[in-house]
């Protein structure tokens, strides 16, 4: 492998010029410039990374912190994140805070200790006001699907209270009335925004929600599966049911099925995210699309302006919007 040595000789330049071409630290004259990038192209010279970054005090590492990166939720909101990142000649270095806030914390000083340049962070446990000391740190951070009160700009996120309306008056228009609602766990923010959404559709037609038929569960399949074996327990005449994630769908249909119960003949089910999974169930998941890798993309995009302390336009609030498919029929 060549080394800075061999291509300043190359060149006929100091070692510190070829260091000062690839760095872009001091202005140097075009003639030299060619010759050391000619030199580099010839010899095949990579620079020594880490050597560079103690120079450019960068680390062209793009930290990522999600909840689990084995969710096809995040992996949707990564694939957005790693695009900008690569157009931007940067890597990811990823970790997940499993929406826990010590390991949320755990995840994000790792990823700082790293030296990340910048960071994107979706954070589900740790408080508002442990979030807005990590925006008062030097290294950019952009806060996907959460909204702090102040802090905005520094923000992606989704009006999760809409998408909730969206698919409960969608079951309501179908002429259901007796409709259940799986949430995921009470303690995130975007679980209560949908329920918040469910809750007030309801309202606006003249319906009371009744407490027996929302179900807390956990956003995975099986918390989605028990939760719909304890509504048929309740046998509360239900006849349609919004799901908080289509993952908690996909564990309902599952309880449907094993109790004889066809979809959307005898139940209607509406999801949430429009995942890869919402395409393959059967039948096919009316849902509510959250443009995940979109907002991967503006969080990235708005995190590198920070970094390069640019001022962007970046688009910060995302609307849901509903994905009308097979598994919602009329009330028979």
């Amino acid at each position: 492998m060549a080394t800075i040595r061999e291509v300043s000789r190359l060149a006929g330049v100091s070692n510190a010029t070829v260091s000062r071409v690839l760095n872009g630290t001091v202005p140097v004259s075009p003639e030299v410039t060619e010759r050391v990038l000619a030199a580099v192209e010839q010899l095949g010279y990579r620079p020594n990374a880490f050597a560079r970054g103690l120079v450019t005090n960068r680390s062209g590492g793009l930290g990522v912190c999600v909840n689990d990166v084995a969710s096809p939720y995040f992996g949707l909101l990564i694939r957005g994140v790693e695009a900008e990142a690569e157009a931007a000649g940067m890597h990811l270095l990823v970790s997940s805070g499993h929406a826990l806030a010590e390991q949320e914390r755990a995840g994000l000083e790792f990823l700082a200790d790293r030296r990340s340049d910048a960071l994107v962070a979706h954070i589900e446990a740790l408080p508002d006001e442990a979030l807005i000391e990590y925006l008062a740190r030097p290294t950019p951070l952009i806060l996907v699907g959460r909204k702090l009160v102040g802090h905005e700009e520094r923000c992606v996120y989704l009006d999760n209270e809409v998408g909730g309306v969206l698919a409960t008056e969608h079951l309501l228009e179908h002429g259901h009335t007796r409709i259940a609602h799986i949430t995921g766990p009470e303690r995130f923010p975007d679980s209560r925004a949908r329920r918040r959404g469910f809750e007030r559709a309801l309202r606006a037609a003249g319906l009371v929600p009744d407490p027996r038929l929302i179900i807390e569960a956990d956003f995975e399949e099986e918390g989605g599966y028990r939760a719909m074996r304890q509504l048929l327990e309740v046998d509360a005449g239900v006849t349609a049911v919004f799901a908080g994630n289509d993952q908690m769908a996909a564990g309902a249909f599952a309880a449907l099925r094993e109790a004889g119960l066809s979809i959307p003949d005898d139940v209607s089910i509406v999801g949430y995210d429009d995942v890869l999974l919402a395409r393959y169930l059967y039948p096919t998941l009316t849902t509510i699309r959250q443009p995940l890798e979109e907002m991967g993309r503006a969080a990235t995009r708005a995190a590198l302006a920070l970094l390069a302390n640019e001022r962007t336009e970046v688009r910060n609030r995302f609307e849901p919007q509903l994905v009308n498919r097979q598994s919602v029929a009329r009330l028979r």
